[in-house]
């Protein structure tokens, strides 16, 4: 009997090492098949990669990252269809490093029908070693601006200005492309048509679609900054090069919007924690929306003055809550919400080419006021209603009846009594810590007076 049970346990092992060799050998073939199948199709293959929207650190990340994947693989070329109106001049500055110390061709193509490359992307296109346009398109207008889009005061303009206007020239003379006409939209706010552009010999080519496109690079012979490159498309294979999750994660909360709901969720959530404290959902809310607004306003060109009129209303939202302002510092805190959130895309420094791009919804921001005025003005009324239950002679019904510390007495702090949060001071200015029983022994006004339980008896 127990060698039948060993020989089956036997068998079953023997079957289990079976199969895990077999699983093993597939995972370590099929391994082995991508890497070489990935290495040879990479030999002859261009890079596509998608730009839509405003240019943010993420997007230089992308391209970055995009570009080394396509130098490790020898890729042909990276096609990047363009469709921005324009961005933020360190992530653009970086991208355009990028591209000229690539050591594949980067080929710009502006479209489809409609798109533009405006103010930063117009750097973008510029510094490519080729740049296209579909027809009705447009480039330019590249010159600095605040981030609601109005213009920069005198001196501020000048340097600015002539800051990007140097970089604009530098990089139209590393690929030969016209100076002056380059120039001309940073200095003067030029535009051009894909037509004029062509003519400007700002860009090589216009082409219909990327078909078209393709057909008139074959053969076309570019200077990188390893060497001359000759461009074959007639076997040429397409994949594109998507962005990973953390990058598509960055552009999702750098999203100036969503920015400020997160930012308007973690506010609430934490003065809600820290008026009842132990509320552990309050606070894992306020601290994860909070951090994840910080993440985006790290993809966004911030106003940090308009962060501290937000730090403020928080700190009077919290104050209000603690004692008797009768409503002024919960308005007061409103105010610097608000005033907070339209300033806070706005910068009153140095913060060219991302125009009024980076805005926020002023439907958003109304909405949310709203929502804090009606919660205000219920805070109000509740107020209003507890001054008016505590009148002295409702107050000398509480003497004698027992309360919890919910925040500590130093002297000064709240008690809790049945349902109601009061204000309290400790007898003969005593320290009583959170959580202690008191007992109310008389009031002054509208605060109590207790006496920790034990010191009665």
């Amino acid at each position: 009997m127990f060698r039948m049970v060993n020989h089956s346990r036997w068998r079953f092992m023997s079957k289990l090492r079976l199969v895990a060799h077999i699983s093993i050998s597939i995972v370590f073939t099929l391994a082995i098949l991508s890497h070489y199948i990935g290495y040879a199709s990479t030999k002859n293959d261009l890079m596509v990669l998608k730009v839509n929207g405003p240019i943010k650190p993420s997007t230089g990340d992308y391209l970055e990252r995009m570009i080394a994947k396509a130098e490790s693989n020898e890729s042909t070329g990276i096609l990047i269809e363009l469709n921005t109106p324009g961005g933020m001049l360190d992530a653009t500055r970086r991208i355009v490093s990028s591209f000229l110390d690539s050591d594949v061709p980067i080929i710009t193509y502006v479209s489809p029908s409609g798109a533009r490359a405006g103010s930063a992307g117009t750097f973008l296109v510029a510094a490519s070693h080729i740049a296209a346009m579909a027809p009705t398109t447009n480039i330019g207008a590249a010159s600095p601006v605040l981030s609601d889009g109005s213009d920069l005061n005198k001196t501020l303009a000048s340097k600015a200005t002539q800051d990007t206007a140097a970089l604009m020239r530098s990089i139209a003379e590393t690929r030969g492309r016209n100076v002056k006409s380059l120039e001309a939209t940073v200095l003067n706010a030029k535009a051009y048509s894909s037509e004029e552009a062509l003519e400007a010999h700002i860009i090589d080519y216009i082409a219909e679609d990327r078909d078209q496109l393709l057909a008139i690079l074959d053969g076309e012979t570019v200077e990188t900054k390893s060497g001359s490159r000759t461009i074959s498309t007639a076997s040429m294979n397409l994949y594109e090069g998507k962005r990973n999750w953390k990058e598509k994660f960055l552009d999702a909360v750098g999203d100036p919007n969503i920015t400020f709901i997160l930012l308007t969720i973690g506010s609430i959530a934490l003065t809600i924690e820290f008026v009842s404290p132990g509320i552990l959902v309050g606070g894992f809310v306020g601290l994860l929306a909070t951090a994840l607004a910080f993440v985006g306003m790290g993809q966004l060109p911030v106003n940090w003055f308009a962060m501290v009129l937000i730090l403020a209303a928080l700190i009077f939202f919290v104050i209000e809550t603690q004692g008797a302002g009768i409503g002024l510092f919960a308005i007061g805190g409103t105010i610097c919400f608000g005033l907070g959130g339209f300033l806070l895309y706005g910068d009153f420094g140095d913060n060219p080419l991302q125009g009024n791009i980076f805005t926020l919804s002023m439907w958003l921001l109304g909405l949310v006021i709203l929502v804090l005025s009606v919660l205000v003005f219920f805070l109000i009324l509740a107020l209003r209603d507890s001054i008016a239950r505590g009148s002295p002679s409702n107050y000398s019904t509480l003497i004698g009846s027992e309360g919890i510390v919910k925040t500590t007495l130093n002297p000064n702090g709240t008690v809790l009594v049945g349902s109601e949060m009061w204000s309290a001071t400790s007898l003969s200015n005593l320290k009583i810590d959170s959580g202690r029983s008191v007992v109310i022994s008389n009031y002054d006004g509208v605060q109590l007076i207790v006496a920790e339980k034990s010191k009665e008896l």
